[in-house]
């Protein structure tokens, strides 16, 4: 069942429950004014005339929600509307109008006059005359006008039964309309997830290729390991950076992967380190959130002829909501050639991505410092992580 279905079925259930309360307000006012409740007889015809009153405002209301609420909420015509609301309204009236109970016509009167008192028994005697009936001149009661307080009463309810669904019906739509909005969102959020890692890949497989292509003069079968590490990854980048979410492990895999593809250039005057708190295989994280930060600690961290380190930490704790949570940092050395000019330029494209990418999936619920000191770059990532595939119980 779609949300539009689920919708449309609230919005009746909604009509139901209010035609049902006002048939039981009529029904206890009708059933327990002025009536003795042993009077089942007469209680059983009151019932029956509020069932025919109540049955009537049901009809004005079906006909104002199936034919002439729409020319305002799809259709968008509020005059049509308008026009469709008085007719209705005067074909109700005239019903209202011509359905009065009927008034009683010839009325017969008794005269009494004071007869002559009991002598006997001192007290007065009055002796009725005879009935007679009015003088024919005599015009009688007056007749009652047109419209009466009653239908008034009548037309305020008619216009509170369309006011009411109108209004109900306004409501329910922008539900719907809420709804579609999210869903757009919703796909607009993985066309620019996926644009964005669109726009890392060419980034990282040119240097990824690049280092492959320095070492085949050095090594050959160096090169061949190297070749079938890239493999590894570009399986990873083509089929797991497709999900939203992915196993912290394969992304440590990944990385691993990358860092042994990297550093081969490099001297041993290079240190890197990672430490762990968790070995990732029942934690889910965004995939390839890490990478972007790694190449910039390499590329501008890192000196052929100088001392140089990369420390990686990541550690998994809970909250102050108690759900879990990632705090990563990448530690790398920076050298006096590296200037924060030239890092921030060539860093700019993979950092804002990665900073996009965190606005889209976690909005506020996460912190990116980075620091960039004189001898040294800084990077803190705190983000909320998963014990299950959040996408795959959307």
């Amino acid at each position: 069942m779609n949300s539009k279905t689920r919708i449309n079925r609230t919005e009746y259930l909604v009509y139901g429950l209010l035609m049902l309360l006002i048939l039981l307000g009529f029904t206890t006012s009708t059933l327990f004014h002025g009536h003795d409740i042993d009077e089942t007889h007469f209680l059983f015809n009151d019932f029956l005339r509020t069932l025919k009153v109540v049955g009537v405002y049901i009809i004005a209301f079906a006909i104002h929600d199936a034919f002439i609420a729409p020319l305002l909420v799809n259709k968008h015509k509020p005059w049509l509307y308008i026009l469709g609301v008085v007719a209705l309204g005067v074909v109700f009236m005239l019903y209202q109008c011509n359905t009065h109970p009927a008034e009683p016509k010839n009325i017969k009167v008794e005269k009494f006059q004071k007869g002559s008192s009991d002598i006997k028994n001192g007290t007065p005697n009055e002796t009725p005359l005879p009935p007679q009936e009015i003088d024919a001149k005599d015009p009688g009661p007056m007749a009652p006008p047109p419209m009466r307080r009653h239908d008034i009463l009548a037309m305020i309810m008619f216009l509170f039964g369309i006011g009411t669904n109108i209004g109900v019906k306004f409501y329910f739509r922008s539900l719907d309309a809420r709804k579609q909005i999210e869903d757009m969102e919703r796909v607009n959020l993985k066309q620019n997830l996926a644009q964005l890692r669109c726009q890392l890949h060419p980034h990282f497989f040119m240097n990824t290729l690049n280092n492959i292509h320095a070492l085949v003069d050095i090594d050959h079968k160096k090169a061949q390991e190297c070749i079938i590490d890239l493999s590894k990854l570009m399986r990873y980048v083509l089929y797991e950076s497709n999900h939203e979410f992915v196993q912290a492990s394969k992304e440590s895999e990944f990385m691993k992967n990358y860092v042994r593809l990297t550093r081969i250039r490099y001297s041993d005057k290079l240190k890197f380190s990672v430490s762990n708190s968790d070995d990732g295989t029942k934690v889910w994280i965004p995939p390839l959130i890490f990478i972007s930060f790694v190449e910039n600690a390499f590329k501008h961290g890192v000196s052929y002829n100088k001392e140089s380190f990369i420390d990686i930490d990541c550690k998994i704790y809970d909250g102050d909501d108690g759900k879990p949570r990632m705090y990563w940092t990448c530690h790398n050395s920076k050298h006096n050639g590296n200037s924060k000019k030239k890092v921030d330029e060539a860093s700019g494209i993979g950092l804002s991505n990665v900073r996009q990418r965190l606005d889209l999936m976690f909005g506020t619920n996460y912190t990116l410092n980075i620091t960039d000191g004189e001898n040294d770059f800084l990077v803190e990532m705190d983000i909320p992580v998963f014990t299950s595939d959040p996408s795959a119980n959307a």
